[in-house]
């Protein structure tokens, strides 16, 4: 998530002792749960979305839209930040936009945060007018205008970091889609699992459903006599992967950006309406460096789960090998190097 590329900057700017962090962000966001809960002053925009959504909600969102411009103007005069950073989220748009207009009188600093492999039309835009863009991959920079863009690599906060190799014994899979869960993924790994065989008495899960699905999935998990620990939402994120021989999750770039840093094993299972198919995107690059298998939601059954599963338990050497490969992608200093470029 976005969100905690946003707590990982907040943490070193925190540590650095370079003042107060004020975060903003849209009502009913994750990060109404997330950001509190580490401890900062969260400051919230009423907005929608105008991409996937009903040409009301999108008449809605533009109605929205001069209101969050005022809201973000009035908070950037009564804090004056030195720095501003989109990281994503409906509520960059106007904050951005706005740091950048009136930012000047006291000399703020404006950057954006790309983490994906494919920029959004949103931060496109919004890279035109920032001082900084900070890409979590490298191959970005003809998007944007040049001499802006430089590749810090996508921020964790400093729990996540790499891991000893888990236990096998059971092979542990931890399963998650995001905050809000993801059904395809869980509908994914519940047809995967009678496929397993004698296999699935050596195999415990880990499984975040999100709230949604909760209660479908714990009584799959019952009925199909698994070790499962079925949860709506798990905080404790160093712990589960701690536990975890292998992952089944989607591909944004905050979570690759975990996976890299907690040197895991994963089964890729990118969210089929991304913009641009960014996920999927993201998944390949993993892929491509051998560091995870990739499973498109609409393309794949639980068999294909199923055999990549069997594919690991069976050839331990293997799960090294994509571990390994996770790791070459993990940019231990990419909180530091962000914040480092927005003050320069």
């Amino acid at each position: 998530m976005s969100r905690e590329a946003g707590v990982a900057i907040a943490d070193v700017w925190k540590s650095q002792k370079r003042g107060k962090v004020v975060f903003v962000g849209a009502r009913g966001g994750i990060e109404e749960r997330l950001v509190p809960r580490a401890g900062y002053t969260l400051e919230l925009l009423t907005l929608g979305s105008l991409k996937r959504v009903s040409l009301m909600r999108r008449i809605k969102t533009l109605l929205q839209l001069p209101l969050s411009l005022l809201r973000s103007m009035s908070i950037l005069i009564r804090e004056r930040p030195k720095a501003v950073v989109g990281v994503g989220g409906y509520a960059s748009g106007p904050l951005v936009l706005m740091a950048r207009l009136i930012g000047w009188m006291w000399g703020a600093r404006v950057g954006i945060l790309e983490q994906n492999a494919v920029p959004g039309l949103t931060n496109r835009i919004l890279g035109r007018f920032s001082h900084r863009v900070l890409s979590a991959f490298p191959g970005v920079e003809a998007q944007f205008p040049r001499g802006k863009v430089e590749v810090s690599g996508n921020p964790v906060r400093a729990e996540m970091k790499p891991l000893p190799s888990a236990p096998r014994d059971p092979f542990t899979i931890f399963i998650f889609g995001g905050s809000q869960g993801a059904q395809g993924i869980n509908s994914l790994i519940l047809d995967a699992i009678p496929l397993l065989g004698e296999l699935k008495s050596k195999v415990r899960f880990i499984h975040q459903t999100g709230e949604k699905d909760f209660e479908r999935v714990r009584d799959a998990h019952a009925k199909l006599g698994t070790q499962a620990q079925v949860e709506r939402f798990i905080y404790d994120m160093v712990g589960a992967y701690g536990q975890a021989s292998l992952l089944v999750c989607r591909a944004g770039s905050s979570t690759l950006a975990e996976v890299a840093a907690v040197r895991r094993a994963s089964v890729l299972v990118p969210f089929p309406y991304a913009a641009d198919n960014h996920q999927e995107k993201n998944a390949r690059i993993f892929e491509k460096g051998g560091a995870a298998r990739v499973l498109v939601q609409f393309d794949s059954k639980g068999e294909d789960l199923a055999r990549v599963i069997r594919e690991c338990i069976e050839n331990p050497a293997r799960v090294d090998a994509m571990e390994k490969a996770a790791a070459s992608y993990y940019r231990p200093d990419a909180a530091k190097d962000v914040v480092g470029s927005l003050l320069r």
